[in-house]
């Protein structure tokens, strides 16, 4: 096996090599490692769960929440309060401790993601400054300004722990808790995160809930600061209120910045660059601030991917990229028979109406679109298009008027709903979270498809697995569909935007939609991915999709559309076949121009946008 195949297996398996670095750090004491590196190694592994919970709510939820040390605050004095009621059990602490972590990240998180990420950020902030005054009320338990001391020898299933036994259990616990956190972001789970984290509109349109996925991921990054809490209260030995200041917020964001943000393994190594090193210099404490604000700094200017991009980047050099072949790149692989069945049901629209600030943006608007059929929307800018694709699919809600797909009636469901109820759409602006692959990207349109608990998908259960496998199998499918298999393990950041613009239709195709909605996605593409883009649309119209399709572009509008709806001041002023639109009086004078209905069908490379034919 060359190395190259022997580095892509690690990336594939990429839990194998930390797992086996964290065993060589549990077996330190038998290699003779002292006591002192012993515990810097723990405090370190302690910080480190600190780091990959923070990282888990903002590297990929974009949650700004420094709660992180309040919650880890919970965890230690949990501990302490037990062990000081004759409860010295370990795993007895754990459970306690994480499930008090839990509580306060549901407590802080309702009222916090029910604003902005800074308003979050700032709630979760002042529960740490509020800790000493915490402490004082409930002095009684947490033995106010004296702290709780004598904090020792904790049992493990009935074994006492030296300070030995102590290392290893900490070790492994939190080895197997990152391992948790790692499964969790590698599955659809992290990918709804990082969908989230693109924008709450593009959550929406996959069947996620915003708030519902914020709070889940903020109560799941208090786990690892409530287990370190526990540890952390026997490592100490003693638990006061000073332990958990400002200065091991600012070590939180440092060591955060430092490992990646998007990282969950570079959390503890990060956190033992900031700690081994300060260790060693007893005059470090009173310069910490400063020391952790021009490490920031620097990393931030110079070092922005964190420990984590560059190990990736290492990596890559490698193994390689995977190349894009030639005939993808011609954009060739379109053939003229359809490979899926996309099962459409008929749109119907009556009296549609919506208005903002008193401004009419659509008045009584009736509109039908049919399976198999592709059925266009032009008109002005301000025309009420979008406006009108919003309502449909749920992020505008009619003043007036009803929306039903089929059977379904979809004008008083939340945005979420209308998604899982079979409704798919592209965006003005292609909304593509670039930290995923193609594949991933696609396969993520199922995310909100049925719901699978997070501890299923972190062991990685049968059914998460036989769920992952079908997401996949019809990613993939929808990617051969519109050209694009070639590319699957491509990162998305290095699409150009017509390939972006095709990621967003294999994203709604792999949906399995009842209506797909394309909101003008032949803007700014040359006449060769014009073309490209024709060709897949008449094939979703061939494979039975109900397709409706915003465009400025005229000429293309007129090739690949069945019927034509035409759009002025929030009415629909006609409705007719391509040609009878384009001599209708009323469409020439509001919207095309003489020139413009005039002129043939010049074809994709001829293509006019109307706005310069005016």
């Amino acid at each position: 096996m060359t190395v190259r195949a022997r580095a892509a297996g690690l990336l594939r398996y990429g839990w194998t090599a930390p797992l086996a670095l964290a065993a060589l750090v549990a077996l330190l004491p038998a290699l003779g490692a002292g006591l002192t590196l012993q515990r810097e190694l723990m405090l370190a592994a302690l910080y480190g769960l600190l780091v990959a919970g923070f990282n888990l709510s903002f590297g990929f939820g974009g949650q700004l929440a420094l709660g992180q040390v309040a919650v880890f605050a919970g965890g230690a004095y949990t501990t302490a309060i037990l062990f000081s009621h004759g409860v010295s059990e370990l795993a007895i602490a754990i459970v306690a401790s994480m499930a008090v972590a839990a509580l306060l990240g549901l407590i802080t998180g309702l009222p916090g993601l029910r604003f902005s990420s800074w308003a979050l950020a700032l709630v979760s902030f002042f529960l740490v400054l509020i800790i000493p005054n915490i402490v004082e009320i409930f002095s009684a338990q947490t033995g106010g300004g004296n702290g709780i001391p004598g904090i020792l020898e904790p049992k493990l299933f009935g074994a006492t722990l030296d300070a030995e036994g102590l290392y290893v259990a900490t070790v492994i616990a939190a080895a197997l808790c990152l391992l948790f956190l790692r499964n969790l972001v590698k599955s659809r789970y992290g990918h709804g995160l990082l969908v989230l984290k693109q924008g709450a509109p593009l959550a929406r349109s996959l069947g996620l809930s915003p708030f519902r996925l914020r709070l889940s991921a903020y109560v799941l990054a208090g786990l690892p600061a409530g287990l370190a809490g526990a540890f952390y209260a026997y490592y100490s030995g003693f638990i006061h209120a000073e332990s958990f200041d400002f200065d091991l917020v600012t070590l939180l964001l440092a060591a955060s910045v430092i490992g990646g943000i998007n990282s969950v393994w570079a959390a503890p190594l990060a956190a033992a660059i900031l700690i081994i090193g300060p260790e060693q210099a007893s005059s470090f404490e009173q310069y910490s601030l400063l020391a952790y604000g021009v490490i920031l700094m620097l990393v931030g200017v110079g070092f922005s991917i964190g420990l984590s991009g560059v190990g990736d980047a290492l990596v890559t050099r490698i193994v390689g990229r995977p190349q894009r072949p030639a005939g993808v790149a011609e954009r060739g692989a379109v053939v003229s028979q359809p490979s899926l069945v996309i099962a459409g049901e008929r749109l119907e629209t009556r009296g549609v109406s919506k208005a903002f600030a008193g401004v009419t943006a659509l008045d009584g608007v009736d509109f039908e679109a049919e399976p198999g059929a592709i059925t266009a929307i032009i008109g002005a800018n301000g025309a009420g298009k979008t406006t009108l694709l919003n309502a449909i699919s749920g992020h505008v809600r009619p003043d007036r008027g009803e929306v039903r797909l089929g059977d379904a009636q979809l004008s008083r469901m939340k945005t979420e709903q209308i998604a899982k109820a079979g409704v798919a759409r592209t965006f003005q602006t292609p909304e593509i979270p670039e930290s995923l692959t193609v594949l991933e990207i696609v396969a993520s349109s199922r995310i909100g498809e049925h719901w699978i608990p997070a501890a299923a998908i972190a062991v990685r259960a049968p059914r998460y697995l036989a769920s992952r496998r079908q997401d996949r199998e019809r990613a993939m499918a929808a990617l051969e569909f519109v050209g694009m298999a070639e590319e699957a393990a491509l990162p998305a950041r290095e699409l150009p935007l017509g390939r972006r613009r095709m990621l967003e239709v294999a994203r709604s195709i792999a949906a399995e939609p009842s209506l797909i909605l394309l909101d003008e996605p032949a803007a700014g593409l040359d006449p060769e991915a014009i073309e490209y883009l024709r060709a897949v649309l008449l094939r979703m119209r061939d494979a039975g999709g109900t397709v409706v399709l915003i465009e400025h572009n005229v000429n293309f509008v007129m090739e690949v559309a069945d019927s034509v709806y035409v759009m002025d001041l929030g009415e629909v002023i006609a409705h007719a076949a391509p040609e009878e639109v384009r001599q209708d009086e009323r469409v020439i004078s509001s919207y095309l121009g003489r020139r413009a209905a005039q002129a043939g069908p010049g074809g994709p490379s001829g293509a006019m946008e109307v706005s310069d034919a005016r």
